[in-house]
């Protein structure tokens, strides 16, 4: 597939296996706090250690566009791309769509394979048209917008119902560098007929805290005095809880006294504690191998932290597996040997949230769902995801629930503002009214 834009020739192309693509032509894609979540270590770990492949039901199936300087070369510069896996199933996805298999079998098709523009296990909000950085803003918005008709024009070819971008970067999402809040990947999707679609996750925002007790100063007080009580059952416990930044034989001494790095065996606990924790709350094992967890340990450096638990023994007793961005940092799976109450809220919420005030970051983002996340300090925030589908008439259909449904979630979210106990910003987040899903009349 080939197109021109700005006057120079482009070249469209799928790719099922990154570890085609150079690490530092995909790597240069990527704006703050893409990384590590959408670095080429991270997504070709995926595919490396088999967690994306037939078996999970992510098959990799990368939309590249590269830049020639002359038609008849074969190679070119790597100008724009987008993660993209042919799904089997919704696992792994957290974007509602349980009702779309059966809405899509009473137009007389399936609903799988769909295609998806996504980190696959992850609900965080980041790229997903990467495009590159240095270029012009307006031909990055071309870029963004040839992305995506590459997406149809894939779903054509394959016969594939329906595409998806999945927690693309909105209007809320701000980096310390982009103040204004430009970024967001939601301008291009009406125009190339992907409807917008808008839920609500649960983030922690540093308003400059100085301390986790101004974060405190902040809350209303019956939420203060809870959290103090959780944190000092705890301390009084023998508890104590560290974060590790990064595998120590890959990152070496720290270089601060108060800094700590984790080792393979500390890894691995991690790794069971995880599998045992998903395997007694669902049923299932979860989607990440341990293979995977070493592999990011080698590449990530300390952008892999651990938040680890333990006793006045030493024994360990619970951690978290997180990832730091350059001003975020987002908390991403959990796993205990015992339950002990209140250690999830502070290996999972509390201690994070100091971390990120102490190191002076922006966000901190928990994970999807999660309603206790709403009691201890975190706003709701809106997250988005655009939605396409082959068959116009289906198309419309969905295009008027997702109309309904944007003011039901204004007002779920309404309500939980009225419920958060943190007491109102100067300026609340607010969705342009341009970026509002629009109605069928507006197809």
């Amino acid at each position: 597939m080939t197109a021109s834009a700005r006057h120079k020739e482009l070249r469209i192309t799928v790719e099922p296996a990154l570890s085609s693509v150079a690490p530092s032509a995909w790597d240069a894609l990527l704006e703050p706090d893409d990384a590590p979540l959408l670095s080429w270590a991270y997504l070709q770990g995926l595919e490396q250690t088999g967690c994306v492949g037939e078996s999970s039901g992510w098959l990799p199936l990368h939309l590249l566009v590269y830049q020639l300087d002359d038609p008849r070369d074969e190679d070119g510069q790597l100008i724009a791309a987008a993660p993209a896996y042919i799904k089997l199933n919704s696992d792994g996805e957290w974007v509602w769509d349980a009702e779309w298999p059966e809405l899509t079998l009473a137009f007389g098709q399936d609903y799988y394979p769909k295609l998806v523009l996504a980190v696959p296990f992850n609900p965080v909000t980041g790229g997903r048209l990467l495009t590159l950085p240095t270029l012009p803003e307006e031909q990055r918005r071309d870029l963004r917008a040839l992305l995506l008709r590459a997406a149809q024009t894939l779903c054509q070819s394959e016969n594939i119902g329906s595409a998806h971008i999945l927690f693309p970067r909105g209007p809320g999402f701000r980096q310390l560098s982009d103040s204004s809040g430009e970024g967001s990947q939601l301008d291009v999707l009406p125009d190339e007929g992907f409807w917008p679609r808008r839920q609500t996750q649960y983030h922690f925002h540093n308003r400059g805290y100085r301390s986790f007790a101004d974060f405190l100063g902040d809350l209303r007080s019956h939420r203060r005095s809870t959290i103090r009580r959780e944190r000092r059952q705890l301390s009084e416990s023998g508890i104590t809880v560290r974060t590790y930044s990064g595998l120590d034989e890959v990152c070496g001494t720290p270089t601060h006294p108060e800094q700590f790095r984790f080792n393979r065996r500390e890894l691995d606990q991690m790794f069971d504690m995880y599998v045992d924790t998903s395997q007694r709350y669902t049923g299932e094992p979860p989607y990440l191998n341990r293979a995977f967890f070493q592999l990011c340990a080698e590449r990530l450096g300390d952008r892999l932290e651990l938040v680890l638990a333990h006793d006045r023994d030493g024994q360990l007793l619970a951690g978290a597996w997180n990832l730091r961005g350059d001003h975020r940092r987002y908390g991403r799976y959990w796993g205990e040997r015992q339950s002990v109450p209140f250690l999830h809220f502070e290996v999972c919420f509390y201690h994070p949230i100091e971390r990120c005030i102490s190191d002076g970051y922006q966000a901190f983002e928990p994970g999807h769902g999660g309603d206790q996340k709403l009691l201890r300090g975190f706003r709701p925030s809106f997250t988005y995801s655009g939605h396409w589908f082959a068959l116009p008439s289906l198309h419309r259909v969905v295009g008027q629930y997702l109309h309904k449904e944007a003011g039901f979630i204004d007002s779920v979210r309404g309500f939980e503002l009225q419920r958060c106990p943190l007491r109102e910003p100067s300026q609340e987040q607010a969705v342009p009214s341009n970026q509002k899903p629009p109605g069928p009349q507006d197809e």
